[in-house]
């Protein structure tokens, strides 16, 4: 766990990840979605977020190596703490560890991956005591017939969301007693605190039944796909390096780089997919400071530049076209190192091989070419 000393006061966010999951079936915070657990995924926009200066992570007591090992990753100062027996309790175990310069806290739950930034920056920018997202209630309601039957008048009523903002003084005045709530705004309420509503987001859904994984895939996340290509001359007194790996060969990729094929038509495809331009922009052929670069960090940098721009890795398919030596011994290897550059783990990624079948110059030995393709989700 990381610790700095940044400005006074601060401002945490605390991701509540404790739950069961009943409805679910299984715990929900280390459920893996698009390569990543969704505690991951919540966590997300709070360490991109500039207002933002820390993280804890409320988990169960069986997710508590998972959770210190995913906060070792984390760019920002993460704590960990074990949860408690409900979510007003875990929200609880959180405030206890939070360091005394913060001031502020975003209370979030583990099971929304898809908060976005910009849901965040307006919560953060409203201002007030306690500030919750809301949404509009569109559907009629009825009363179950064992309660009475009947229609239930919608007027007035919101969907509510997180993340919740709180002034920290105020959110622990409302656990005084250690009450129970079904979110932290109605503890807040109840001591007759101003609440100001903002705009939630339709995208923000929570993860409750394993119905709810499929919606996860709608609306303003999308996926965005991109394609590359990239091929290299073969020589002798050359390496050859593909996807990472040094495979020994009587000629090697001619390239101002280390001519890693693969990684060059991955960094484009990953480019195209987030509208930016290829990897001679970043990284231009002719400069000094590329000559012989390790293309896999290259690649860490493009991941880099994308999770700048709100972009994260859904997966990759890669195809190489070499007539020998043979790549099939290596591929493992390669997926593995190609995952962690990507940030995704090795079943995202996909590496074949073909030959050009005696065609061309790829059918005659004297080059290597390869296509990828991969997806990036909005975050």
């Amino acid at each position: 766990m990381a610790t700095d000393s940044r400005h006074s006061p601060e401002t945490y966010g605390l991701i509540v990840g404790a739950g069961s999951g009943i409805r679910f079936g299984r715990s929900k915070a280390f459920f893996t979605w698009q390569g990543e657990p969704l505690i991951a995924s919540a966590a997300r926009p709070f360490l991109r977020s500039s207002r933002i200066d820390g993280i804890v992570l409320v988990v169960r007591t069986e997710d508590l190596a998972a959770a210190q090992e995913l906060a070792a990753t984390f760019p920002k100062p993460t704590l960990v703490v074990q949860g408690g027996a409900s979510r007003s309790a875990s929200v609880r175990q959180g405030l206890a560890v939070l360091p005394e310069r913060v001031r502020r806290v975003a209370i979030h739950d583990a099971a929304r991956p898809r908060v976005s930034q910009r849901l965040l920056a307006r919560l953060l920018e409203a201002g007030g005591p306690c500030v919750i997202p809301c949404l509009p209630l569109h559907d009629a309601l009825h009363r179950d017939p064992a309660s009475g039957g009947g229609s239930v008048p919608r007027d007035g009523i919101w969907r509510v969301q997180t993340p919740q903002v709180f002034d920290r003084d105020l959110l622990e005045r409302a656990h005084l007693g250690e009450p129970e709530a079904a979110d932290d705004g109605e503890l807040a309420m109840r001591l007759g605190a101003p609440v100001t509503y903002v705009d939630g987001e339709e995208e923000n859904i929570k993860v409750t039944t394993p119905d709810d994984l499929a919606r996860l895939g709608r609306g303003s996340l999308g996926m965005r796909v991109g394609h590359g290509f990239d091929v290299h001359r073969l020589e002798t007194g050359h390496r050859l390096v593909v996807a990472g790996v040094e495979i020994p060969a009587e000629r090697g990729a001619v390239g101002h780089s280390d001519a890693d094929v693969v990684c060059h038509a991955l960094m484009d495809a990953l480019l195209g997919a987030a509208g930016l331009p290829d990897i001679g922009h970043y990284f231009p052929p002719g400069d000094p400071a590329y000559a012989g670069a390790d293309s896999v960090k290259l690649l860490r940098q493009v991941v880099a530049t994308l999770r700048a721009e709100g972009l994260r890795v859904g997966n990759a398919d890669c195809t190489i076209v070499l007539e020998r030596p043979k790549v099939g011994p290596h591929r493992d290897r390669m997926r593995a190192i190609l995952a962690e550059a990507l940030g995704v783990e090795s079943g995202a990624v996909s590496v074949k091989a073909t030959t050009a079948e005696g065609l061309g110059p790829l059918g005659s030995g004297d080059g290597v070419a390869a296509w990828a393709v991969a997806t990036l989700y909005d975050v």
